[in-house]
């Protein structure tokens, strides 16, 4: 038997059921067989929901397949930090051990091979590398205390919660399949709203737009609703176009059919669309997130019924999270009910040098329209992402009252608000905040200003290495972010130090523009002064103690971790790539039970195996995650990784699979184990000295498996594949996922068609029966006249 060729027989509803009464006795019909035809319709419909229901739930293993992969990876390589071979750990990284000897040697650190470590002495730092800077004079938010807005606890209030927000919208087009969920912000920030439908409209083509970035899906898919409130969502292409689910279409009027299609024409009822809630209800039983000082906490309000049960419930949260005493929530000083937020030394008196910053809450508590009031990245130091005019500083020489102006740069280096010719300038806009003016002058600069919240001051540093560098600034520039208008210049200077070769007396002295430099295959960076004579600064003190290397370094390990991490990784890429690019063999249908009776159990084996493959090709979410694996080492980090032995893979038909050279990266780990160590685990931004850092390669795998997979919080904060099918390493998740709300409808489904089915099989016996009842009748009197005849 070929089993590809298998016939779609529909399961008998009649045959193997116990039906009332007896057919065929009087007709000599065969009534089951008949009554089976009759209702075939509605059979071979239960047949392929339960069909389309086995096809979910084997998507559903193999989604699981991968996430299980991947949270796997994450436990072992990215997320458990007490793990041995997480790449976080920074025991796992047995890089080379350096030790100095001698008084001086706390001055200086050496990394490197350990057969080059005894080549040369280092005999006295006369004097450290440094960059021009100027740093902020004192803190520049000093005593600011963070307050929301006043916050209306009325038990007779109603707030308005957009029920979309959350929601889902599943439907395929052309080959692939997509979900759109209804989010409050699309990716550039832009706020989503849900509440007419006119912002229903706007908001899902906003979301179409990132959902491809190529445009593609956003100009093929139309979402129109009219002034009668009819949605209707079209395809302006030749492609296939289906609504396949998702838990917004109850929204949108739009309702499963009986054979479990969906309709694309719906209409939305408003009175939908917003539930009214109370205080209480916004607020109780709700998390927010603080940031104290780096560590951040979730804290759950219970119990809030007004505003003063909020503030106590807050105050005793708080505690909880960062100690007691630390962080003071009190009512405005003005009385108005808003709350203020206080960085405080538990010994008493206010705590300036601590940052506090509410990171995130649950919809409905922050926003304009939250019931706190208060904007997200409410903190006590300066809001970088705030515009101009509302950061809190004194920009008047900088700004003019409609929010514009501009700064210059001119040939020398110096940032002034005075133009002159040759000068670069640097406009300034209203919708300009302080992250993009700094990024401005950054980009625009040969200078580079940041903030440290920990200090809460400002600094420029220059991007010229040591006396190279220069920076300069005027006194309006100066006093708007709290520099010394008294010392306006900064300049760089050179480390200089003396060193001794192996068997020679030269003393050679080095001048370098950085505290870390390489001489001969070893890098030195330096910590401190040594070895010159107080009195006489530029003479060596020949009494001073040389500072003696020596190195081990335990390659072994390391290499053979990241051979295992590789190896995984690289089972992950090929099973994703797999499941996406394989195309689903229509013949292969889930066998009936019928058909089950035909085949033996390896035969029902290897036909189910053929019949798994190809259900997630072209998947959406399996596309973007396949891209995002293909670009785990960061663009400005490529280079980087081929030194020490890491590559990506040119066959395209690997999918961005991982390539180890083992010498390679033994050799970069004896002789630079903390670059390495970088390579891997930095995080994106710019260096306090100006530089540029990238996502190493165990940041970026670590955001695309929490992306995809993290199995833990709230459904919101769940990956991308275990909201789709779910995970058993989330009980929860096993009954709130996508696809379970899919197989949820297809069985009710299946129940509503089971009961048509009783029905006409009921009406069909009925009808048999009493042809049955007829045909006796008449035999019986035929029977009868018969006696009569001649």
């Amino acid at each position: 038997m070929a089993i590809g060729s298998l016939s779609s027989t529909t399961s008998s509803s009649i045959g193997n059921s116990s039906i009332r009464g007896f057919g065929g006795l009087a007709s000599g019909l065969d009534r089951d067989e008949l009554i089976e035809q009759m209702t075939y319709g509605t059979s071979s419909k239960i047949t392929q929901q339960q069909q389309k229901k086995t096809q979910l739930q084997w998507k559903q293993e193999a989604i699981r397949g991968i996430s299980s992969k991947m949270i796997s990876f994450m436990n072992k390589y990215t997320s458990s930090i007490t793990a041995s071979t997480n790449l976080f750990n920074s025991n796992f990284w047995g890089r080379n051990k350096i030790t100095t000897t001698g008084a001086n040697s706390k001055y200086v650190s050496v990394s490197g091979r350990a057969m080059s470590s005894n080549a040369f002495s280092i005999l006295g730092v006369k004097q450290l590398a440094q960059k021009a800077k100027l740093t902020s004079a004192s803190g520049v938010s000093t005593g600011k205390v963070m307050a929301t807005g006043v916050i209306d606890d009325d038990p007779d209030k109603k707030y308005d919660v957009e029920n979309l927000v959350g929601k889902s919208i599943s439907f395929e087009y052309g080959a692939e399949s997509y979900s759109i969920y209804l989010r409050d912000k699309a990716s550039d920030g832009t706020e989503l709203k849900y509440d007419t439908v006119e912002n229903i409209e706007k908001s899902i083509k906003k979301l179409l737009e990132d959902e491809d970035s190529s445009g593609k899906l956003a100009k093929a898919v139309n979402v129109h609703i009219g002034a009668d409130k009819r949605i209707s969502f079209t395809c302006n292409d030749s492609n296939k176009f289906e609504i396949t689910g998702g838990s917004a279409l109850e929204y949108f009027g739009i309702s499963e059919n009986d054979d479990g299609t969906y309709g694309n024409v719906g209409v939305i009822d408003e009175d939908k669309l917003i539930s009214k809630k109370s205080f209480t209800e916004m607020l109780d039983g709700k998390t927010m997130t603080f940031n104290y000082n780096g560590k951040s906490q979730t804290i759950k309000l219970e119990g809030v019924t007004d505003f003063d049960s909020l503030k106590t419930t807050l105050q005793s949260e708080l505690d909880k999270a960062f100690g007691k005493g630390r962080i003071k929530v009190d009512q405005a000083a003005d009385g108005t009910k808003s709350l203020t937020f206080k960085t405080t030394n538990p010994k008493g008196g206010d705590d300036p040098s601590s940052t506090l910053r509410i990171t995130s809450a649950d919809r409905g508590l922050l926003g304009k329209n939250g019931v706190l009031q208060a904007n997200e990245g409410l903190s006590n130091r300066v809001n970088l992402d705030a515009k101009l005019k509302e950061s809190g500083l004194n920009l008047e020489k900088i700004i003019g009252a409609d929010g514009t102006g501009a700064l210059y740069v001119t040939d020398d280096g110096k940032l002034t608000t005075q133009e002159s010719p040759g000068a670069k300038k640097i406009e300034i806009t209203a919708d300009d905040t302080l992250n993009t003016l700094m990024n401005k002058i950054n980009e625009n600069t040969n200078i580079t200003m940041s903030y440290s919240a920990a200090t809460d001051k400002f600094s420029i540093t220059s991007k010229e290495n040591g006396a190279s560098g220069k920076v300069e600034l005027d006194a309006d520039v100066a006093a708007a972010f709290g520099f010394d208008t008294t010392n306006l210049t900064a300049e760089g200077e050179d480390a200089v130090i003396a060193i001794k070769y192996e068997g020679s007396d030269d003393v050679i002295t080095l001048t370098r523009d950085s505290n870390s430099f390489e001489v001969d295959g070893l890098t030195v960076s330096l910590k401190g002064k040594f070895g010159y004579k107080a009195d006489d600064p530029d003479k060596l003190d020949e009494g001073a103690e040389a500072v003696e290397i020596s190195a081990t370094v335990d390659a072994d390990k390391v290499v053979d971790n990241i051979k295992a991490m590789v190896e995984e990784y690289n089972a992950i890429v090929e099973l994703v790539n797999s499941e996406l690019s394989t195309k689903h063999d229509r013949d292969f249908a889930p066998l009936t039970s019928d058909q089950k009776k035909e085949l033996s159990e390896d035969e029902i084996k290897n036909y189910e195996e053929e019949a798994k493959k190809g259900l997630l090709f072209g998947d959406s979410d399996l596309r973007m995650l396949s891209s995002e694996l293909r670009t785990v080492i960061s663009s400005g980090l490529q280079e980087e990784f081929r030194k020490i032995g890491i590559s990506t893979s040119n066959s395209y038909s690997d999918n961005g699979k991982i390539e180890l050279d083992e010498e390679k990266l033994r050799s970069a780990l004896a002789t630079d184990p903390e670059n390495v160590e970088k390579l891997f685990t930095s995080t994106a931004g710019t260096n306090a000295d100006g530089t540029t850092s990238y996502n190493g390669l165990a940041t970026n795998l670590k955001d695309v498996m929490y992306k995809y997979a993290n199995p833990l919080g709230s459904d919101e904060s769940k990956g991308v594949l275990v909201r789709k099918a779910g995970t058993p390493s989330s009980p929860l998740s096993l009954t709130q996922n996508d696809i379970y709300n899919q197989i949820s409808s297809i069985d009710k489904m299946i129940k509503t068609l089971q009961d048509r089915l009783e029905n006409e099989r009921d009406r069909y016996i009925s009808q048999f029966t009493s042809l049955e009842t007829l045909i006796s009748q008449m035999n019986n009197q035929s029977s009868w006249l018969s006696q009569f005849g001649g």
